[in-house]
């Protein structure tokens, strides 16, 4: 067997839960996107959160962002409900409390000889440039996913619009999805391709380690909106830092982040949003406002129609006779596939 035959995802890995429990040990529990820092901006706000079936909490504690695993010691209860919001880090059930670095804090009416475990168990976390990532066994980079982002320009503004999408997919379909242009003629005629981005449209691709980028040519002449703002283009920037963010750019006006926390083999939960660029941030605010909704509009449009394809390629992957035949325009799904199956065998 080849070796590029080697690395092909088998479909059975696409909706066996048994494989979801290796895959969280082998990538996901060795660092994952889990949000933007914005949200997490005042002392006690949190964001609650599931990987893979697993709960755990992002906080924001004594100015610092810090995760856990969300499971209080006393009697298993969540300590912090699932979702986004401010409070003090304190389950509900009995009260038991805890600091900023996950120690028990106070045990109301608790007997201290009962209580061996006074320590939740802590995921390393790191903030940069807006973006958090934690990992709960090992540590992570700095620069981890920097040099991605780098190639695409990414320079992060205002946060303007938030949303989530659930799919009945394995995260490897969503992720395999985003990386190839090849379906944007065909699932997204009626979005990509009238903004002069499509199948055929010329595209530079380029690998640091884990992650990729790409960047897509603008086939209209003009270059779309380049020709009413200075600085824009129409091209289509694009990166991912594995396993689960993405980032692009459009115009050079809109940023996109969008990533995902696997619930199980056959479900993943995708979290959006939108960001204006400093270059947007420059222009008038009638302009700016025309383009932030041009932008939700679009972005729920295009998200949509993925959706609607990935849920088929769910059912579908369970009766497939063999791993995906991947063309030469799905470098970067290669890429991917070999990235999982050296870290699903190490």
């Amino acid at each position: 067997m080849s070796t590029e035959a080697s690395n092909r995802i088998e479909p059975q890995a696409y909706w066996e839960e048994a494989t979801l429990e290796q895959e969280y040990a082998r990538i996901f529990a060795r660092g994952l996107f889990v949000g933007s820092a914005e949200r997490l901006a005042q002392d006690g706000d949190y964001d609650s959160y599931g990987v893979c079936g697993r709960p755990f909490v992002t906080r924001r504690m004594d100015g610092a962002l810090r995760s856990f695993e969300n499971v209080c010691l006393h009697r298993a209860n969540l300590i912090d409900p699932p979702g986004q919001g401010n409070r003090p880090f304190r389950c509900a059930y009995h009260a038991w409390q805890y600091d900023a670095d996950g120690a028990l804090l106070r045990a109301p009416m608790a007997d201290g000889a009962c209580i061996g475990r006074r320590r939740l168990q802590s995921c390393a976390t790191i903030e940069r440039d807006g973006l958090v990532f934690m990992a709960p066994q090992g540590d992570l980079p700095a620069d981890h996913g920097a040099a991605a982002l780098a190639d695409i320009g990414f320079a992060r503004g205002e946060t303007f619009h938030r949303e989530t999408l659930a799919h009945a997919a394995n995260w490897k379909l969503l992720v395999e999805n985003v990386l190839e242009s090849y379906h944007l003629s065909f699932v997204h005629g009626d979005s990509f391709v009238p903004t002069g981005i499509s199948s055929s449209s010329t595209s530079r691709e380029a690998y640091f380690g884990d992650d990729s980028s790409l960047r897509i040519a603008n086939r209209n002449e003009a270059g779309g909106k380049g020709r009413v703002i200075a600085g824009a283009h129409g091209d289509y920037l694009h990166a991912y830092v594995f396993p689960n963010l993405f980032v692009s750019i459009t115009g050079g006006l809109v940023g996109f982040v969008s990533y995902f926390k696997p619930q199980d083999a056959g479900s993943t939960l995708l979290e959006w949003e939108l960001f204006e660029t400093p270059l947007l941030m420059t222009q008038k605010a009638p302009v700016r406002a025309y383009i932030r909704q041009n932008a939700i509009d679009f972005t729920r449009k295009v998200l949509n129609e993925d959706l609607a394809v990935l849920n088929g390629s769910q059912v579908g992957i369970r009766h497939a006779r063999g791993p995906h035949q991947l063309q030469p325009n799905e470098g970067r799904i290669a890429h991917f596939h070999a990235t999982y199956s050296r870290m699903m065998r190490a």
